[in-house]
């Protein structure tokens, strides 16, 4: 079989800072497992603009896998050329669209003709011509958008539907990242469930460690603008789904609580939508003013250390298609407390503290039980570092490969 990755969203992520998600960091880790197996007939491209694939063979030239490309044609090679590449400057004009839409044109002709299987990792799929090849495979990381609209913001929902609606509910095959989103498409698009494939995903060794210097973490504490003292931690873009209002009010209970003064809440993500109200409040509350921090945006060399130094990572999300913040807390030796709902039971099992995450009342014991007992704090922390030893991107990579089997054997 040959096979073609579409990675586009490697590129992306290289060009605007917030697109550094992490379905970026889900493509770039598995996208370099998959290209590490050199006995796997498998290529990785990128059909967005020419500025985006450009950055994208750049990522991977960089990281050796240079020769892994679906290589370009004569006629391809000259729509590059013409275009130029920049790494900070967005390329809009019309000459580069279109220059961009005549490179896919040709490239999809010709993966059509060439190539087996077609895996696109998030863009919607292409339409190929003639009937019967590539086998087209997507991967769907959740379909929420599609069945709590409330959630996001206005127009968001537009631009998902095209998306996640291109394949072929009963000629194509997909991955999904866990049972829970599985079961959402299967019933959703009345899919047939054979068809799809679950990938649990992982959290990168490299990036998500134990850190226990503490001079390392008051460094990047310091950095970042964390007061002295003990944290709750969530990492989250920041939207109406991660449920921020209710972690919000179970700090404000919290500090209320005698021994609780060195305490802070600290939320690491790039601002999303439908939040201006709540941080409004927090602006102009003097309890919470300077005892919640928004760092933005963190670089990955620091979120081991940022992981590391909270007291346990407070994660009641509405509905997760997975949820790696949780799987990364844990890598990192933190007492994960995370809703009970949606696939999030799925990654942290009994090895941290599930709970309802509309009960403030239940959260609330649970943050002070991590607060005041050792016994209990140490024991997610082991329970935590032993859950996510279960999870890798070399399994992950293995599934994907025999989902790439099963379809082809299916078609």
């Amino acid at each position: 079989m040959k096979i073609v990755i579409d990675t586009g969203v490697i590129g992306l992520a290289q060009l605007f800072e917030t697109a550094r998600t992490g379905i970026y960091r889900v493509i770039s880790s598995l996208s370099q497992e998959l290209l590490a197996c050199d006995d796997l007939d498998l290529s990785y491209t990128s059909l967005s603009s020419l500025q985006v694939n450009q950055l994208t063979d750049l990522y991977f030239a960089e990281r050796n896998y240079g020769t892994r490309a679906f290589p370009n044609s004569v006629l391809e090679k000259i729509f590059i050329s013409l275009a130029g590449c920049s790494r900070e400057v967005v390329q809009e004009n019309i000459s580069a669209k279109i220059l961009s839409r005549l490179y896919r044109m040709s490239l999809t002709r010709r993966i059509g003709k060439q190539v087996d299987i077609f895996h696109s990792q998030y863009s919607a799929l292409p339409e190929f011509p003639g009937a019967g090849r590539p086998v087209r495979m997507m991967t769907i990381y959740d379909i929420i958008p599609l069945m709590h609209p409330e959630y996001f913001a206005d127009g968001f929902v537009e631009e998902f539907r095209p998306i996640v609606e291109s394949f072929s509910p009963v000629n194509d095959f997909l991955f999904t990242i866990s049972e829970c989103t599985k079961n959402d498409v299967c019933s959703y698009f009345n899919m047939d469930p054979e068809r799809i494939f679950v990938t649990p995903l992982a959290a990168s060794p490299e990036l998500y460690y134990p850190v226990s210097d503490k001079n390392t973490i008051n460094d990047v504490k310091k950095q970042f603008d964390i007061p002295d003292g003990r944290y709750f931690l969530t990492l989250a873009t920041v939207e109406k789904r991660k449920n921020l209002e209710t972690s919000i009010r179970c700090f404000r209970e919290i500090i209320k609580e005698p021994g609780c003064e060195d305490l802070s809440f600290v939320l690491v993500g790039t601002r999303g939508w439908k939040v201006q109200e709540l941080l409004d409040e927090i602006d102009n509350d003097p309890e919470l003013q300077n005892r919640v921090v928004f760092t933005g945006f963190v670089p990955d060399q620091y979120l081991s250390a940022i992981y590391s130094g909270a007291t346990g990572f407070l994660y009641p999300s509405l509905y997760e298609g997975f949820g790696l913040p949780p799987l990364e807390a844990m890598q990192c030796g933190v007492p994960v407390i995370t809703s009970n709902t949606s696939s999030l039971p799925e990654v942290v099992g009994n090895a941290g503290a599930l709970v309802n995450p509309h009960d403030i009342d239940q959260i609330c014991q649970v943050m002070l039980n991590l607060l005041n007992d050792r016994e209990v704090r140490n024991k997610y922390v082991t329970k935590g570092l032993q859950r996510a030893a279960k999870f890798s991107w070399k399994h992950c990579a293995a599934q994907t490969m025999a989902g790439y089997q099963k379809a082809w054997d299916g078609r």
